[in-house]
Parts: C-alpha cells; structure tokens; sequence
C-alpha cells in the first residue's frame, strides 16, 4: 500500500515538473556570454525565470510529501540539467535555422530591415515594449546591426532611459569609432544629464566627422549657451545657417541667439530670412518686436 502511494506522489510531483517545464519554456530565450550590455538583459531574465522554475519545482515536491525531499532534489537537479540542455538546444537549433534562412548576405539584411521598419514604426505609436523586443530580435541572430542598436538607443533617450540609452551607444563605438551620429547622440544624453562639458566634446567629435550635419551645430549651439558662452554659441549657429540659409529652424535660433549677443543687424538679416522662407510663422511678430528693442 505504501509503494503504491510513493508511486502516485512521484508520478503526481513529475506532473507538476510537466506542468511548470511547458509553462515557462516558450519564455526562454538563450544568449551569447559575449552580447552587449543591451543583450546581456536577456541573460538576467533567464536566470529570474530558471530561478523562479526551481522554486515552483521544489513547493511543489514539498507540498506533495515530506518523506520526498531527497527525491524531490535529485528531480530538481536532473531536470536542471534537462532544462539547459534541452534550451541549449533550442538556441542552437534555432540559430541554425536562422543560418541556413540566411545563406545570402542579402537575405539576412533584407529581414533585419523589415523588423527594424516594423520597430520603428512601433516607436512613432509609442509601442516601446513591442519596439524593444523588434530590435532585440534582431540583435540576437545579428549581433553587430549597427541600425538595431541605433534604434534601440533612440527608444531608450525617447523614454529618458539615459543609463540603457549612454550604453547602447557607447557599445555601438566598439562596431565603427567613426559614426557622427553615435557622438551626437551620446552627446544629447550627456546634454541632458547635465554635463555640459562632456556633451560639448561628444558634439564636436560629431562635427570632426560629419561637418555637414546641422542638427549638431544646434545642439551644440544650445550646450554653449547653457554654458554661458554666448559668443561661442552665436559662432556655431551661423556656421549651420551657412549650411541651410533658409531653414527655418536654424533661422529662428540664429535671431534668438543674436538677440541675446545684442547683435542687432545679424537679427534683423536673419529674420528678413525666415519672413522669406517661413511668412506664416507664428512668431515673427515676438521676433520683431525683440529685436526692435535692441
């Protein structure tokens, strides 16, 4: 009577393994030791859920018959072993397919793109978790898509996540040291952080490499004024209305930092600009009456 007893609590608590092992597995995911800080939160889930497994493995062995424990712990521990190995295999397997799907450069690029778009366009909806998860899937059989870890350094600064945000750029650096954007970009998170001095060295590394890019002679521009180096500010945005004399943007900072430099004639030339490129632009008539006051 006894053994036919220990023989329904041990097939009951194996039921429970079933159980718990078919509930959690489709959550798993396998990633490389050697991923970026961005992949390496993956890992730190994984081993949340593997943890959590254990627990619900052991209550339910426990619950089931104290005259088990032994028992339930060499469950437990051979079906650790399952569990990594059968996810091992998964992973592996899945890479595998992924290879094969991609024998052809083209291919691989082709499909990273299409699930870039569709996290891009997550993000204009305001879809973070879904953008997240788009990027990260590419990034986990792409390792080194400079274009994913772009857009998933954007979704983190949209959300002010400037920690996650600071790390994906400055991994992307370790893929090119070249890119204009990436300084820009860390530029921007260390702008808004408040350490001006090092988002004006990031900047103007940006503009080393890129001296055609306006939107870092802007954001460069308003670091120096919140510097307190006005002249310097007003130096650099008349650089980037060298670039786009007619952009409106620019146009509007050019008269707001003349302005504040008391440069009376380079505000009104540049607001003579964006009356010409911009007429129905709602603030020409604060801007005037600004520089009228000079």
């Amino acid at each position: 009577m006894f053994s036919l007893i220990l023989i329904l609590i041990i097939i009951f608590s194996l039921v429970v393994i079933g159980y718990v092992f078919a509930k959690n597995l489709p959550k798993v995911k396998s990633v490389s030791s050697q991923a970026p800080p961005v992949i390496r939160q993956l890992q730190v889930k994984r081993k949340l859920l593997e943890e959590r497994l254990g627990r619900h493995v052991k209550g339910g062995l426990t619950k089931s018959a104290v005259i088990l424990k032994p028992l339930a712990k060499l469950i437990a521990g051979q079906f650790r072993l399952w569990f990594k190995r059968l996810t091992e295999l998964e992973e592996k397997y899945r890479h595998q397919s992924l290879k094969v799907s991609f024998q052809d450069k083209v291919g691989k690029e082709q499909f990273s793109s299409q699930l870039i778009n569709q996290a891009e366009s997550l993000v204009k909806e305001e879809k973070y978790a879904e953008a997240e998860k788009k990027f990260i899937e590419v990034l986990q059989f792409d390792d080194k898509n400079a274009n994913a870890y772009k857009g998933l350094g954007k979704l983190y600064l949209q959300e002010k996540d400037y920690e996650h945000a600071r790390e994906t750029f400055e991994f992307l650096l370790n893929l090119n040291d070249q890119d204009a954007s990436v300084y820009r970009s860390l530029g921007q998170i260390a702008s808004q952080k408040g350490d001006l001095k090092k988002a004006q060295d990031q900047l103007q590394k940006s503009l080393e490499l890129d001296s055609a890019d306006v939107s870092s002679y802007l954001d460069l521009a308003e670091v120096y004024l919140n510097l307190d180096e006005k002249e310097k500010a007003f130096e650099v945005i008349n650089q980037a209305a060298g670039l786009e004399p007619n952009n409106p943007r620019i146009l509007d900072f050019l008269i707001e930092v003349s302005i504040i430099v008391q440069d009376k004639g380079a505000a009104l030339k540049a607001y003579s600009q964006l009356k010409e490129a911009n007429p129905d632009n709602q603030k020409l008539f604060e801007l005037k009456e600004k520089i009228d006051k000079l």
